[in-house]
């Protein structure tokens, strides 16, 4: 840390060494901080459940990410016309008071729904949502919840009653499972420590990789399907009828445990291997080898992530893969997909944030409750509103206006459309960021609060999926004023009379207050490092599923719904269903001679995190530029070069987006694959910083085919790609 000046300099809050996590991204990696002579130095945790000593380049790196000179350590206001780039450093005190006081002003004019609240995980999501629910405000949400695991994680509810299909395959599985499906994730990017996980795994297991894209695993698979953009759900049902048609299913299980079983039969009919392969691009020697290696190789796990979220019909496409886990009956086995319930601490939506879920009164009033009465208003079983809801309510007023955003991510950045985004934060009376950079929303704020990183400050981490929760302790003092996000968001309760709304004042009594359904306090916890639930098999047979203790899975009929009452109740379509994406070779073919290529966007690099990492030196380097992937024949075809330039540009919208060339063995010819949430920091230009490479700049926002959830079509999309000389 030589060379910076005091201010950004680390004072240890430790003698010799501490045991921490990492929370960077959602892995939440084991971490040791050490003093060795007059250096501090960062290595992987060996003891810790999951990440068992690996650490990635981010974890490696977040003390350069802590002491970074563009860090933000005051409290900002806002000095001239937004977004205009001018700043002034205020006390802690101003900036608390003049937040407090437009809020209060706000409710008094518009009432308490007015203010939208806004984070997402890795952040401390559970004081976020007190904080609305203290506020009175029923419109807490995630700004990336129809493109992100939201999705996943309802359609595994309304399946399974738990999140089933999410990987949480952990080292004490890796000498049980047999097969193992990656299907639409690319743990070695996103996840890297389950990544190494997989890499175990693979002594024993056979490695079946579907997904467009030739990521690093599937290199390595015994199988690859490169299945074509957005049809993933053809697929999966199409597995369906193969395996239900050979009696390839487990017949004991499906008898006893699943529900609907004779309406899937019905439905998958149609989806032939021959009509499959067609609409996929996937041979179909290849789908009966991938069906051949589940069924005789078991237990199979079938994990997925973010791949299939954003292809227009997300939703429907989980309940689909779930299906097949369903029918090979290895659920709640080790080396299959167990479900892994954390401890019982107070925690978030479906999983049991019952603390801090709004009122009656206020989900009636939640907005896309109406639009979309699955993810919002009384019926749903994690209610937040939809983002594009929320933002078109700042906008238009309806249902009923919106006037503040208090938010600690970065949605200007990381929903479709962003400059129609832009359009709507322009239209609010208040924006508050809280903040470790100046980020795309935070360069529109009012005020910008410091918030400290996961080394500056104790907390919880929560392992989603897995069994246990974690204890994230201070290792060093916060730099400047920073401070944690939980006392900030507490401090303006307090100055608006409100901190009494919550069964905490100050951040211990909520860490406290978190953990005391498992009978340990925090300070323990720091010591202990972990607490964990009990590890145990085929709880659905043993009424360790439901809260009424009987036998059975957490539906409503006490199965697997392959066929889901609680959709049929709602009034949407029970069983899942192909549908095409709206742009796509078969849906729109009068487009392909303008735009030729399937655009998938929301790449990511192990470099950085949702935008973190882009104002590093030391991680910037490792990735320094955006890119888009094409195939060999596709380069030469078009005369592209590694590392040229390019414009990548979509029906529908009047922006491009700049990436560099990246030339990928084993991509198909008509695909193209570009990289998530880029801004440049060190561009001059707000236009070139903002929006000249980030995708999201081109995504669509109106073209979802989903009906349930509306998610998101950014890995679905047609595009062409010309030189920076070529026109168009």
């Amino acid at each position: 840390m030589s060379g910076l000046s005091d201010i950004h300099v680390l004072k240890p809050a430790f003698e010799h060494e501490v045991k921490t996590t990492c929370r960077i991204c959602l892995c939440y990696c084991g971490m040791i901080v050490k003093k060795e002579d007059e250096n501090i130095k960062l290595q992987g945790d060996p003891s810790h459940p999951l990440s068992k000593g690996f650490l990635c380049v981010k974890g490696r790196s977040a003390l350069q990410i802590a002491t970074s000179p563009t860090r933000i350590l005051y409290p900002l206001a806002r000095d001239g016309d937004r977004g205009g780039g001018k700043w002034k450093r205020i006390s802690w005190d101003e900036a608390i008071k003049a937040i407090s006081q437009k809020l209060q002003d706000i409710i008094q004019s518009y009432g308490p729904e007015a203010i939208a609240v806004n984070c997402l995980p890795p952040k401390d999501f559970v004081i976020w949502e007190a904080f609305a629910k203290a506020i009175g405000t029923p419109n807490f949400f995630k700004h990336n919840l129809h493109q992100c695991f939201t999705p996943q994680m309802l359609a595994d509810y309304v399946t399974f009653g738990d999140l089933v299909t999410y990987l949480n395959l952990s080292p004490e599985d890796v000498s049980f499972v047999r097969t193992i499906v990656l299907w639409g994730i690319n743990p070695t990017a996103t996840n890297p420590s389950k990544g190494a996980v997989i890499e175990k795994a693979r002594e024993n297991a056979k490695l079946i990789v579907i997904d467009p894209r030739p990521i690093p695993l599937a290199k390595k698979a015994d199988l690859w399907l490169r299945v074509r953009p957005g049809s993933d759900c053809a697929l999966a049902l199409g597995m369906l009828n193969y395996v239900i048609d050979n009696r390839l299913y487990d017949d004991n299980f499906a008898r006893n445990w699943v529900y609907g079983f004779n309406e899937l039969c019905k439905r998958v009919k149609k989806y032939s291997l021959s009509r499959v392969s067609e609409i996929t691009w996937v041979k179909e020697e290849d789908i009966k080898k991938a069906i051949d290696i589940m069924v005789s190789n078991k237990p199979t796990a079938i994990y997925t992530f973010l791949g299939l979220a954003m292809n227009g019909n997300g939703f429907d496409t989980y309940r689909a893969v779930g299906l097949i886990i369903a029918l090979l009956g290895c659920i709640d086995v080790r080396g299959g997909n167990m479900i892994k319930r954390l401890p019982p601490v107070i925690r978030r939506g479906f999983e049991g944030g019952e603390s801090f879920k709004p009122s009656e009164d206020l989900l009636a009033k939640q907005i896309s409750a109406k639009s979309y009465p699955f993810l919002a208003g009384g019926k749903a079983p994690a209610p937040f509103s939809h983002p594009w809801d929320i933002i078109s309510a700042m906008y238009t007023g309806k249902p009923y206006p919106v006037k503040a955003l208090i938010t600690g991510c970065n949605p200007l950045a990381s929903l479709e459309n962003g400059k129609e985004i832009l359009k709507a934060l322009m239209n609010l009376d208040l924006i508050v960021v809280l903040e470790l950079f100046m980020t795309p929303t935070a360069e529109y704020a009012d005020f910008i609060l410091p918030v400290t990183t996961f080394l500056e400050t104790d907390g919880l981490s929560y392992y989603t999926g897995m069994n246990f929760v974690a204890a994230r302790n201070k290792c060093f003092e916060p730099l400047g004023e920073a401070k944690d996000e939980i006392e900030i968001l507490l401090s303006i309760l307090r100055r608006m009379g409100l901190d009494g709304k919550l069964p905490f004042k100050t951040k211990e009594e909520y860490l406290d207050f978190l953990l005391k359904p498992t009978g340990v306090r925090f300070r323990d916890l720091s010591e202990k490092g972990y607490v964990l639930n009990p590890y145990e098999e085929r709880k659905y047979e043993k009424g360790l599923l439901r809260g009424d203790g009987k036998t059975g899975f957490n539906t409503p009929t006490g199965k697997i719904e392959v066929a889901s009452t609680i959709l049929k109740s709602l009034g949407y379509d029970p069983l899942p269903e192909h549908r095409e994406p709206p742009l796509s070779p078969y849906s729109t073919p009068h487009l392909l001679e303008k735009y030729p290529y399937i655009l998938v966007t929301g790449i990511r690099n192990i470099a950085s995190y949702n935008g973190l990492g882009f104002q590093v030196e030391e991680l910037r380097r490792l990735h320094p530029y955006p890119t888009i992937e094409v195939s060999h024949n596709l380069a030469k075809k078009r005369g592209l070069k590694e590392g040229d330039w390019v414009y990548v540009v979509v029906p529908g919208s009047v922006s491009k987006v700049k990436m560099k060339v990246s030339v990928v063995e084993g991509l198909d010819d008509r695909v193209v694959c570009a990289e998530a949430l880029w801004y440049l920091p060190e561009e001059v230009s707000q236009e070139t910083r903002i929006w000249g490479s980030n995708t999201n700049t081109i995504t669509l926002k109106d073209l979802s085919n989903d009906a349930v959830l509306g998610t998101s079509t950014a890995r679905a999309l047609l595009c062409n790609i010309l030189l920076e000389n070529e026109s168009f």
